[in-house]
């Protein structure tokens, strides 16, 4: 892989990685179109326009929906890094949706004549300012956290996460409804920013200096640097912001003008910008996530073939055989079934390799290896490299006649490949000796018995002659019936 996982990990946080060339270019595009159609509304702002009641609940819905799902990403944001800056600002958009929905329950005409909870004409407008000061004052707490140093560790050196989140959620909540309650039960304290839709010259000293907020937090994000591809997003949504309160609170004239809803169309925009990086960058790092897994997915099989496959000839290494024989042993016994092991020994592969040479004995152990895989049937069956010219099949749920019959095709497998071996005492070309072991089911999941009598099957396979299959037997008499290993007992030899 070109890049380290962990560093590529790193990548998928938009807190964490810096802003490429491209984002801050697309950034300052959206920028500037965002003032370029804020200078051309401007001188309009104050126009009136007609009052379409299905503007207020769709765009208000709208807000609502975009907060909650953009809150929610960041608390996912926070699940991984435990940022505190995430933190604060996945409250803070958590606290706008709430506050957008306390302006809902407030706004005249909307739900009731006179608003849900509304204590009066200002109870509107006070909610609208302690919403456009509140997410302001949150950007200014994220941008003074995020210089924080963020790594990503294993989850269980992490802090708790849950906590924190349910607190800030608490936090968040409550905000919104002392808002709320301000808003409606102390209207008589609350300023006359609205009378009728019109904004008073009060009101508008109020509402600049609400704009004021978001003017600073621009200031303080855009300040607070190196900036990260988070921050550069989150500029824009400021921006987009500052926009959104121009036009809609300062420099119009109140209710339905054409200020009015321009700043309702920045504002759905302000609030939908982050969504839309949160969300492709989710799909970016879902992409990434997937070719990651197809590469440890291909590095797993690598690691695997060196851990469990033997270089020289393919077959599984003694590594695989004893983790293979102790899981089919475990089978035999839960299960009720036989298990049959054979062992194969090339006949005088040390007179080979001295006359052939180190090489040509690496290419004979091949198509000894070649002969074995053949003659593997079904999926269950393993055949190994059992150590130097010495090769073993293990094969589940096979009884005695079925295991000298795969030992026959093995033999005779490897006298058809014709491999020449002039000191071979059996004959011209190379052939294997096979000794067999067959185990009924036990309870014992011990292997040494089995591999002890296909060793001693093989040895007596060997000591008659080469070229031979044996068998171990429970008894003398030559049936071909499997013994359980432990018991001892004679050998049944299989002629060739």
């Amino acid at each position: 892989m070109d890049t380290p996982p962990r560093d590529e990990a790193r990548l998928v946080h938009l807190l964490i990685k810096p802003a490429k060339p491209a984002e801050i270019r697309l950034a300052w595009v959206a920028v500037l179109v965002s003032a370029a159609l804020f200078l051309l509304a401007l001188p309009f702002a104050s126009v009136q326009l007609a009052h379409h009641p299905v503007f207020a609940p769709i765009w208000l819905t709208s807000l609502i929906i975009s907060d909650l799902v953009t809150a929610v990403m960041l608390y996912g944001q926070y699940y991984a890094l435990r940022s505190r800056a995430l933190l604060v600002l996945a409250a803070g958009y958590l606290y706008t949706a709430l506050a957008t929905l306390g302006y809902t329950l407030t706004f005249p005409g909307l739900l009731a004549p006179g608003g849900v909870l509304s204590g009066g004409p200002q109870s509107t407008p006070a909610m609208y300012m302690l919403w456009h000061v509140g997410f302001p004052l949150v950007v200014v707490a994220y941008a003074l956290l995020k210089r924080e140093s963020v790594e990503l560790k294993p989850a269980h050196l992490l802090p708790l996460a849950r906590w924190p989140i349910l607190a800030s959620i608490v936090v968040a909540s409550l905000l919104a409804a002392a808002s709320l309650a301000l808003a409606v039960l102390g209207h008589s304290a609350l300023p006359v920013v609205l009378q009728g839709n019109v904004v008073t010259p009060a009101g508008h000293r109020w509402l600049f200096a609400t704009w004021a907020f978001s003017v600073v937090a621009l200031g303080v994000l855009w300040h607070r640097r190196s900036h990260s591809a988070l921050d550069v997003w989150l500029l824009v949504v400021m921006c987009v912001w500052v926009f959104d309160v121009a036009l809609a609170a300062v420099f119009n004239g109140g209710r339905y003008d054409l200020g009015w809803y321009a700043g309702r169309a920045y504002g759905f925009l302000a609030a939908c910008g982050l969504l839309l990086v949160l969300l492709s960058e989710h799909t970016r790092s879902f992409a990434r996530m997937v070719r990651l897994s197809a590469e440890l997915r291909s590095v797993n099989e690598q690691l695997w073939r060196i851990s469990m496959q033997d270089g020289m000839t393919q077959l599984a290494n003694r590594r695989a055989f004893d983790k293979y024989l102790l899981e089919q042993m475990a089978v035999n016994a839960r299960q009720g079934r036989s298990l049959a092991l054979l062992l194969v020994d090339v006949d005088h592969f040390k007179a080979y390799n001295d006359l052939y040479g180190h090489q040509a004995g690496d290419d004979c152990l091949r198509q000894v290896a070649a002969a074995l895989r053949a003659c593997c049937r079904r999926p269950s069956d393993l055949a190994a490299r059992y150590g130097g010219e010495e090769f073993a099949l293990i094969l589940p749920d096979t009884e005695v006649l079925g295991a000298l019959h795969v030992a026959k095709a093995v033999r005779a497998e490897v006298l058809r490949c014709e491999v020449p071996h002039a000191h071979n005492s059996t004959g011209p070309h190379v052939s294997v000796s096979i000794g067999v072991a067959v185990v009924r089911p036990v309870h014992s999941t011990s292997v040494e018995p089995l591999l002890a009598a296909a060793d001693a099957a093989l040895y007596q396979a060997k000591r008659r002659g080469r070229n031979q299959v044996v068998c171990a037997d429970a008894a003398a008499q030559g049936r071909p019936e499997a013994m359980t290993p432990a018991a001892g007992g004679a050998a049944l030899q299989y002629q060739p």
